[in-house]
Order: C-alpha cells, then structure tokens, then sequence
C-alpha cells in the first residue's frame, strides 16, 4: 500500500475540490492531499520516480480530454502504484457504469455532495475501508 496519509483528488471542479478540502479537514486522522485538474497532469507527476504512491484516488468521471475511465486504466499501468484505493468520485454515475467500473479495479463509486459533513462521513469511510 501507498502512503496511508496521501489522497489523490482528480477533478477539473475547483469548486468541488474546495469542497473537498473542507470535508478532509473536518476528518479526525491527518490526510495529505494532493489535487488535479486533469489526468495528463496526475499522470505527468506520478510518473516521475520519487513520486510517492497514494493509498487512495478520487476521480472524477468527467474530465477534460481524457476522461475518469481512461485515466483510471492510466492509472493503473504504472508500475510504481501499488493499488491504492479508487474511489470515482463524479455527479452522475448511470447504473450499468457502476458494474463495469467495478470489474475494471474501482473499488467504491461516490456521487458528489455539496454537502461538507456527508463528504467528510464518506471519505472517512474510505480511509477505514483501506
């Protein structure tokens, strides 16, 4: 497993990452965030070999030229990862995605919430659940 205190966020919102932001500092535990805007960015940065692995990625599924699901299998081709938790994190998540998200390595779907507290509660969660 990666660093247990580094998530990952990837979501071009910056609003939503605000948000995000808000809900991590409402949690009990110390979590590192590191956030994106766009996969070629996240990609570009864990790349280089003294990137530290995160324990957990939140993705959204709506980015810009290259989507959640391709960045996803991005992800997951680097060699340095070491399966950290993936979470997609998107506003509209159609039901037959959520299976084939699943067989594809994501190991929890998130609808976003403009909601701080629900946020923070589904984010600790996650941090429990790995």
């Amino acid at each position: 497993m990666g660093n247990n205190t580094l998530l990952v966020v990837i979501d071009d919102d910056t609003d939503d990452q605000e948000i995000f932001k808000m809900a991590v500092e409402d949690l009990d535990e110390p979590i590192d965030c590191l956030y994106f805007t766009d996969c070629e960015s996240a990609i570009a940065h864990f790349s280089q070999p003294q990137a530290t692995t995160p324990s957990w990625i939140f993705i959204d599924l709506k980015l810009p030229r290259v989507d959640g699901e391709q960045c996803l299998a991005q992800l997951q081709q680097l060699r340095q990862f070491d399966h950290p938790f993936m979470v997609v994190f998107s506003s509209s998540i159609p039901d037959n995605l959520r299976e084939k998200l699943s067989n594809s390595g994501v190991d929890k779907v998130i609808p976003k919430t403009s909601s701080i507290p629900e946020l923070a509660n589904q984010i600790q969660q996650v941090v429990k659940m790995h």
